[in-house]
């Protein structure tokens, strides 16, 4: 469910007008305000022209949610998103968009912002998910999303090859040290906040399960976007020119965010195949998506079993959190039993040989 905004396009285009007129100390105009549609669970984001004095510069805004108002995580850093994106831009041609500025003071449009240059593109929706159909991909050729998952691979292989010694990322972790063990132990405080005194005993299966089977040779330590999905990235054709949403960025392995590709397309072809559709079922296979990897200069993390059950665990542990937030608003039933807010419950219980 895409995060509603509270906040209207007048009051948005005033406060920023104020804003940047005293950045830039002479007058501008705040043209066209708008919301996107289609993607977005976390954040506010907000689009808008900034005119300085007759040219048009597409701008978008990423607001830290009220964490008063059902927020997805309990901590926000939105700080660490423009650090993550600053940090990626300048050591790499990952195509992030240029971050101009963060804001931290609350008072200008009632929570923390940063702005970046508006880039034009198409994402794979999530809302509906791309797998139903509706969406770019729907047009392109068999060799055209093969294309674009090789694209979209490439771009793992690229975070993950920017060197760490000597640099500050403190931003997305503590330390370097046992990467895995720090994330685990992360992902259980999440999930005891997340399910608010309820037991979800499937995500407590798969936190023992992952216990169990540590991988033995993970591989380097690298920055880890943490939400690396195709739907997270904007296309032109198969091309991607953009790669956004960094609020889940974390230092760690290169089969935590490859796992995580993998997974997520699985869930939304699970979830279209369960409802009688199609879907792309030729596509982000884990055999291909390894292959393009590794060709574009990735470390080969092998199976990548213990990697999608993390995925899978830790969307499982985020989607209670969305799912009650739909509650909360209304638009969702409260359930007769708490795990059938898992949409892919019997998907990560056969994962973790449950029946």
């Amino acid at each position: 469910m895409p995060l509603p905004s509270k906040r209207k396009p007048e009051h948005i285009a005033e406060a920023l007008k104020h804003w940047y007129e005293q950045k830039l100390n002479h007058a501008v105009a705040i043209l066209d305000v708008g919301v996107p549609s289609g993607t977005g669970m976390s954040s506010e984001t907000i689009l808008f022209n900034l005119d300085p004095g007759g040219m048009k510069y597409p701008k978008v805004a990423r607001i830290r949610p009220s964490m008063d108002d059902w927020p997805v995580f309990p901590v926000y850093d939105l700080e660490a998103q423009y650090k993550a994106m600053q940090f990626v831009g300048a050591r790499s041609d990952v195509p992030v968009p240029n971050v101009s500025d963060v804001e931290l003071d609350e008072s200008i449009l009632g929570a923390p912002f940063f702005i970046m240059d508006r880039i034009e593109g198409q994402a794979p929706p999530d809302m509906m998910p791309y797998t139903f159909g509706g969406s770019f991909l729907d047009a392109m050729s068999a060799e055209e999303r093969r294309d674009l998952q090789r694209n979209a691979a490439t771009v793992l292989a690229k975070i993950h090859a920017i060197p760490l010694e000597n640099e500050d990322v403190s931003f997305a972790a503590p330390n370097l040290q046992e990467p895995l063990r720090r994330m685990l132990k992360e992902q259980r405080e999440y999930y005891e906040w997340s399910r608010a005194g309820l037991s979800y005993p499937t995500i407590e299966a798969a936190f023992d399960y992952l216990e169990r089977n540590m991988p033995a040779n993970p591989g380097p330590v690298v920055l880890s976007w943490g939400d690396a999905r195709i739907g997270n990235m904007l296309f032109r054709k198969s091309q991607p020119v953009a790669v956004l949403d960094w609020e889940m960025v974390n230092v760690g392995h290169p089969g935590v965010d490859v796992g995580w590709m993998v997974f997520m397309h699985r869930f939304f072809q699970n979830i279209a195949e369960v409802m009688g559709m199609p879907g792309f079922p030729d596509m982000m296979l884990e055999e291909d998506v390894i292959a393009d990897y590794v060709a574009a200069g990735g470390y080969d993390p092998g199976d990548l079993t213990w990697y999608q059950v993390y995925a899978a665990m830790r969307f499982a542990a985020i989607s209670i959190r969305t799912s009650r937030r739909q509650i909360a608003y209304g638009e969702a039933a409260e359930p007769d039993e708490p795990e059938q807010l898992i949409m892919h419950r019997d998907l990560l219980r056969s994962m973790i040989g449950l029946s």
